[in-house]
């Protein structure tokens, strides 16, 4: 493969996945999976019927690093997207799937949207009461991180003067902690002066294969079926997985291909 090609498992049973996974942990040398380092997306998927649900809906989980521009910040968030029939079911589900993040230490705040509040292309809990149904699909967004002035999170001056006691409301709720707005200046300070302001922790996240094994075992705790994996990585060799155990039927890109799941949020409503 050249150099920088992207190496792209979808579908892969999860059962399976488990079992790799623990024989690449046993012996991280022999090349079962690719190295964390190389993992740049990953997805859930599975069939879910809780809370109320009259028959299963398709609950896609997704795992994503981005740079937050303005602090300069790696920042990793994880998607609950699934059709509007869950725009109810979905909202313990995700704080469900946060406390079993909170349970390996990793910081953990809901996004809230400006309009749609914390179950985005939801009518269930809006922010903008001009909102009176579901868009055809929803999502969650949680981001791992501590720091509720996030420029990702810290959303507040975006919400009508007339809405944002409800958005600070719902922020508390979902949060425990009230919104604050980001430190523009000392960002900007940051940058000019060639320092980091963010903390070494926000600043190194990345996804690692704990985070994959936490929500594959949150899964299993509800029961999910026909639970599948895709896994996105980046700059990868041939000599970084000399023994994977992937089957090659699984492999739908071996060089160049496409390196995302979705091109912007949107796409998942």
């Amino acid at each position: 493969m050249a150099e920088g090609s992207t190496l792209r498992i979808d579908n892969f049973p999860l059962d399976d996945f488990l079992v790799i996974l623990n024989q690449h942990e046993r012996d991280v040398r022999k090349g079962y999976l690719p190295r964390a380092s190389f993992l740049k997306e990953f997805k859930l998927e599975c069939l879910w019927a809780g809370d109320g649900l009259n028959s299963p809906v398709h609950i896609s989980i997704y795992c994503l690093d981005e740079l937050e521009t303005l602090s300069d910040t790696l920042e990793t968030f994880i998607i609950v997207s699934s059709s509007s029939e869950a725009s109810r079911a979905i909202i313990p589900f995700s704080k469900r799937l946060k406390d079993a993040l909170l349970s390996i230490k990793e910081n953990v705040l809901f996004r809230i949207d400006p309009r749609y509040g914390a179950v985005h292309g939801s009518a269930v809990e809006p922010i903008d009461l001009s909102i009176k149904w579901d868009k055809p699909g929803i999502y969650t967004a949680l981001y791992l991180t501590s720091d509720p002035a996030s420029p990702s999170l810290a959303v507040l001056e975006y919400v009508p003067p007339g809405n944002q006691k409800k958005f600070s409301s719902l922020f508390e709720k979902y949060n425990g902690v009230p919104p604050k707005k980001p430190s523009f200046w000392l960002s900007a300070l940051g940058k000019l002066t060639g320092k980091n302001t963010a903390s070494s922790k926000e600043q190194t996240r990345k996804i690692n294969y704990k985070i994959a094994r936490t929500l594959i075992t949150f899964l299993q705790k509800e029961r999910a079926m026909s639970g599948t994996i895709s896994l996105i990585y980046k700059n990868i060799e041939p000599e970084d997985v000399p023994n994977l155990l992937i089957d090659k039927m699984y492999i739908v890109t071996a060089k160049g291909g496409s390196d995302r799941f979705f091109g912007t949020l949107a796409d998942l409503m």
